[in-house]
Formats: C-alpha cells, sequence, structure tokens
C-alpha cells in the first residue's frame, strides 16, 4: 500500500510532485485536504475533528470525524492509521513548514513509520526529508542536488559521493554536515543513531 497524506503545512503542488504520486492513494488529515484538489487524485479518505478545516472545502470524499478533545493531533491519527493498515511507502505532503512544532511532530512520526519497516519521505512539495536509520542508504540524486544531513539528535554517519565526503564520525549539535551537494547516487552510512536527509532547491 503506497498513501499520500494530506497534512496541514504549506504544499507547492509542482508537475514533478504530480508524477511523484503516480500509484498512490490519497488521505488527508482536517485542513489538509484543502490540497487535494489541486493534485487531481480521487481522495479516500478525510479524517479529523475538522476544526481547521475551511468553511468553504466541500469535497466528495469518505469523511471520519474525531473528538476535538484527544491527546493526538489529526496528523499522528492519519500517520498512525496508515501504519495499522500495512503502508508500505508514505508521503507526507504539507509536513513541512508552518508550525514548527508540527513540523518536528511529523519528522518524529516518520522515523516511527520507518522503524515498522515504512518507507517514508515528507515534502512542502520544494524540500524533501527523508529519515535514515541504521544501515547504508544509496540515494539516486542527481549531480549538483543540494542537500543536508543531520544526525537526529546524534549519530556517527559517512557520506560519500558528495563534494564534501565525510569518513564515519561522531557527530551531534552540529551544522557541519550541512549545505552539501552530490556529485551523482549519494551513499550515506549510518552507523549508530538516527539522521535525516534533508534536500532542497
Amino acid at each position: 500500500m503506497r498513501l499520500a497524506l494530506l497534512l496541514g503545512g504549506p504544499l507547492l503542488v509542482t508537475e514533478g510532485l504530480r508524477k511523484r504520486l503516480e500509484g498512490f492513494r490519497l488521505w488527508a488529515a482536517d485542513s489538509g485536504a484543502r490540497h487535494a484538489p489541486a493534485l487531481g487524485l480521487p481522495l479516500e479518505l478525510w479524517l479529523g475533528d475538522m476544526d481547521s478545516s475551511p468553511p468553504w472545502l466541500d469535497l466528495k470524499a469518505p469523511k471520519e470525524v474525531l473528538p476535538r478533545d484527544k491527546d493526538l493531533t489529526d496528523g499522528e491519527a492519519l500517520f498512525r492509521r496508515a501504519l495499522e493498515l500495512g503502508a508500505e511507502e508514505v508521503l507526507g505532503l504539507g509536513a513541512l513548514g508552518g508550525r514548527l512544532d508540527h513540523t518536528l511532530a511529523h519528522l518524529e512520526l516518520a522515523f516511527l513509520l520507518a522503524e515498522r519497516g515504512c518507507r517514508v519521505e515528507l515534502t512542502d512539495g520544494l524540500a524533501w526529508a527523508l529519515p535514515l536509520l541504521p544501515g547504508v542508504h544509496e540515494l539516486p540524486l542527481e549531480p549538483g542536488s543540494p542537500f543536508s544531513l543531520l544526525p537526529f539528535p546524534e549519530a556517527i554517519l559517512g557520506v560519500e559521493g558528495a563534494r564534501w565526503n565525510l569518513s564515519p564520525t561522531p557527530l551531534r549539535a552540529t551544522t557541519r554536515t550541512l549545505e552539501n551537494q552530490a556529485l551523482g547516487p549519494l551513499k550515506v552510512r549510518v552507523e549508530r543513531g538516527r539522521a535525516l536527509l534533508y534536500r532542497f532547491p
């Protein structure tokens, strides 16, 4: 199951994003549903307490209304529903930008999904964030693609195939691995801890 989850942050819908969504089913959390019309895909699930959806938004989609008094956001409820139903790949659209607390929570939820064996990426339509767990990750970046690599919150990281390669190094609370550039396919080695790959325009 491949799911695109519409969240409440900003989302720039481009032709590249529409192409990336081929083969994905579309779900939305509350106000994230406002992005659905621009994507041109049927919305299969609209879940949330509906306290932030604009009143003009009238979509023909199955709606599941949650109580307003609850101990998780509508976005987290959507991520957890994806896990429960065995999603193999998840794209969190509108997961970056917007409120910082929500963005940070989405990053942690992305790691949760990755730890359960689900491939997950988050985007605002321009930048993309990919959680990396221990292991070797081969990433098909185009030559010249800018990226940053962040320990999350600490890790032993190595990078090959970049303008500035790095032998496996313990990292914590540092900007040392920000604003690098891929020379082609990139290999990131996470020997310990967790890391976040951030691709930006």
